[in-house]
């Protein structure tokens, strides 16, 4: 996965300046519809974009509503976009562009008034809300780095950009809730150069290790908002419109057969959905060869002193995958739903706990089966 900084992002050197706009002394602010605690929420670490989900999520949602609400200037612009533009949290549905007409000074008067609101008193009320940093008028503001102040950045003259956190992204914040959450950090790779799988649960803990690709296809990376025949032949094998477009309707089609097939959710063509729709196109695999009894006797060898465990990845799952017997489309390398039902399966008619932890016995428990 190739991702280019987009271009609001470009920051120069981080030297505190003057904002963007003339900041007024009592500026106008949002009111929060709970009682707000005396603890502050963490500052948001600066989160780039990891995964590819362009849905608009509640907490962006909220803020621009209150924000249109409130100052009832400009209009808005959006908060999901599709995954083609480079690295941007519109792909995740958490930015917003707030258009401001610059020409317009009741429109101007009206961002002094949110952008002085969330900066002052050490970015208190961005805290608050999870926002992560702010751009406007080729200016960037980061919660994440405030001895930077406002730094140099390009565009953005029409419109205020607001990025959040996840957990502002995702309302969890006492802002909306009354409650001070710890961070979250989002999604996690799973393989090396794809997104991240997509995650409703907030994640408070580092991510797994990352496996390096099991498989390659001739098939390139494929995600929303891309178009050409590769696409169209992917919407063939998952029986959609042959529109060309990786559309909303495409996007779900691949998110169900991720899940249907032990594929980590990123809802993107990468290689390890490629490989299990479309065998035809695969042309390396760095586990090959093994039949059912030679997994199983490599993992009774190897894997008998370890624990593979629901959410694993890598090559101990792919011959552990190999070994239980999955069909090709289900063989790759992730331990998910399809792995793990099969797993208590074998546990079951061995008289074992169906805890789906697949330690030595569970090893000897396949090569016994298969005798």
């Amino acid at each position: 996965m190739a991702l280019v900084l987009a271009t609001g992002l470009l920051a120069g050197p981080a030297v505190a300046g003057d904002p963007p706009i003339s900041m007024p002394a009592s500026p106008q602010g949002l009111r929060a519809p709970v009682a707000l605690p005396d603890e502050l929420d963490p500052a948001s670490p600066y989160l780039p974009q990891a995964s590819c989900s362009p849905v608009d999520t509640p907490g962006v949602t909220k803020l621009r509503n209150l924000v249109m609400a409130t100052y009832g200037q400009g209009w808005s612009g959006s908060i999901s976009r599709g995954c083609t533009e480079g690295l941007s949290e519109h792909s995740e549905g958490r930015a917003w562009d707030w258009m401001i007409d610059p020409k317009d000074k009741r429109q101007k008067a009206a961002a002094a008034d949110f952008i002085a609101w969330v900066t002052r008193d050490g970015g208190r009320n961005a805290r608050r809300l999870g926002i992560m940093y702010v751009i406007y008028d080729k200016k960037i503001w980061g919660v994440y780095n405030l001895k930077g102040g406002w730094r140099a950045s390009q565009g953005h003259e029409d419109h205020v950009h607001v990025s959040l956190s996840w957990n502002g992204a995702r309302g969890n914040v006492s802002f909306w809730t009354g409650k001070v959450s710890p961070i979250d950090y989002g999604p996690c790779v799973r393989f090396k150069g794809t997104y991240g799988a997509r995650t409703g649960t907030p994640r408070t803990t580092a991510c797994p290790a990352i496996s390096p690709l099991l498989v390659r296809t001739t098939l390139g990376t494929r995600q929303f908002g891309r178009t050409g025949a590769t696409v169209k032949k992917a919407q063939a094998l998952l029986k959609v419109s042959r529109t060309g477009r990786f559309d909303t309707r495409t996007w779900a089609a691949v998110r169900r057969y991720q899940r249907a097939h032990d594929i980590p959710y990123t809802g993107v063509l990468d290689q390890p959905t490629w490989a299990s729709l479309s065998p035809s196109s695969v042309k390396s695999r760095t586990v090959k060869s093994y039949t059912r009894a030679s997994a199983i006797a490599h993992g009774v060898k190897h894997y008998g002193g370890s624990t593979i465990r629901k959410g694993q990845v890598g090559k101990a799952v792919l011959i552990l995958q190999r070994a239980l017997g999955l069909r090709r489309a289900d063989r790759n390398g992730f331990y998910d739903a399809v792995t793990l039902a099969a797993v208590k399966k074998v546990q079951g008619r061995a008289g074992m706990g169906r805890d789906g932890l697949v330690r030595a016995a569970e090893w000897q428990a396949m090569a016994k089966a298969l005798n």
